[in-house]
């Protein structure tokens, strides 16, 4: 009950402060197209990591099953600046929608406004709702975080001595941060003491295992538990304990939220105390934004309209995380969708979204 109300709390207070900074009747109505000449802009930074090349193959696959054209821009080094020219370079081809995921969207307010101005939809994924923004998908990352907190305490049975945070600089990081650090100091459960670190964007890796260490070398194994907001920082915190000899989650452990190959293959070994990750259901957020973007760009809806994916609010948080350890580890070869189950009682139907395209599987990291 008590995690119940936590959790709606959160959610509410999330649609209070963000849903506050945005007003669609402020911006022309994007323009409406017919599907056969639909043009949509696709911006993502990078494409290094696993949950960018998903995010890119599920638009990929949703955007040629709907027969659109398709501009992509991808750069592994936006700064502000080469962030603010991809925006405008996409906005100056005319698209009649702009998607972006994990943009930082402090550079591109204005320009976002500008492009609503043409008569342009901008919608993004992953990145933070602000004015101008059709729809933006995602989860609360608070809500994330006390998901998988819920799993933290529920393995240590509410109870523990030394718990570390090693906290992370960015927004939705520090979301993360905020809830679990409530969820342990609040006083409901009964651990000792906290111990705090800020990680800076030029040294985490670094920062975040030789602060593990020195924890441990204060409190040896009086150290239960680390928290690290995402998955990278998990694993580096588990692989600090490894190298002091704690390799039994037993004695200490981290976890992580995002999912992918990478985490989940170190989970199956099981040669650091690294237990669990929070899986994020990328495809579908990707999918349900398109899915949004024909609604009120073909089909002419608008958001919190009757039938609308997109709510009034102008924020869709999809669900459909789910905790992965090593009681339900996928394996190398599985889809992707195999994994949050997609695929439900039909998995062979040919209309379905799940089997549109290519679907991305998991790697091979052993």
């Amino acid at each position: 009950m008590r995690k119940l109300f936590l959790v709606s709390l959160i959610v509410l207070l999330s649609f209070a402060i963000l849903a506050t900074s945005v007003n669609a009747e402020d911006y022309p109505r994007p323009r409406v197209v017919d599907e056969a000449d639909f043009t949509l802009a696709y911006l993502l930074p990078e494409t290094t990591n696993e949950s960018s090349i998903r995010h890119y193959q599920q638009v990929q696959n949703d955007v040629e099953e709907r027969g659109w054209n398709l501009i992509s821009e991808t750069n592994a080094t936006y700064e502000p600046d080469q962030t603010r020219e991809a925006f405008q370079r996409v906005m100056d081809q005319d698209p009649d929608a702009i998607l972006f995921s994990y943009l930082e969207v402090s550079p591109i307010r204005d320009l976002i406004v500008e492009a609503r101005e043409r008569g342009i939809g901008v919608y993004n994924v992953g990145t933070d709702l602000v004015p101008g923004v059709l729809l933006s998908t995602a989860n609360s990352n608070e809500v994330i975080a006390a998901e998988i907190m819920d799993y933290v305490v529920q393995r240590m049975g509410g109870s523990g001595d030394v718990v570390g945070f090693l906290n992370l600089w960015m927004p939705r990081g520090r979301r993360r941060d905020i809830i679990a650090k409530a969820i342990i100091e609040d006083g409901w459960y009964d651990y000792g003491e906290t111990v705090h670190f800020e990680v800076t964007p030029e040294g985490y890796t670094d920062e975040i295992f030789s602060v593990t260490q020195d924890w441990i070398t204060e409190f040896g194994n009086d150290l239960d538990f680390v928290w690290v907001c995402w998955d990278l920082g998990g694993i580096t915190a588990a692989q600090a304990m490894a190298a002091q000899g704690y390799t039994d989650p037993d004695d200490m452990f981290t976890v992580g939220i995002d999912g992918g190959s990478h985490p989940w293959a170190i989970i199956r070994r099981g040669e650091i105390p690294f237990v669990a990750s929070l899986a994020e259901p990328f495809e579908l957020q990707v999918h349900k934004t398109i899915e949004a973007i024909h609604q009120i760009q073909v089909e002419e809806m608008m958001p919190g309209d009757p039938d609308s994916i997109a709510p009034a609010t102008n924020i869709l948080h999809t669900g459909g995380t789910k905790v992965i350890d090593k009681t339900n580890v996928p394996e190398p070869g599985d889809t992707i969708h195999e994994v949050f189950d997609y695929y439900g009682e039909d998995p062979d139907d040919e209309d379905a979204w799940y089997n549109w395209g290519e679907p991305f599987t998991v790697e091979d990291w052993d």
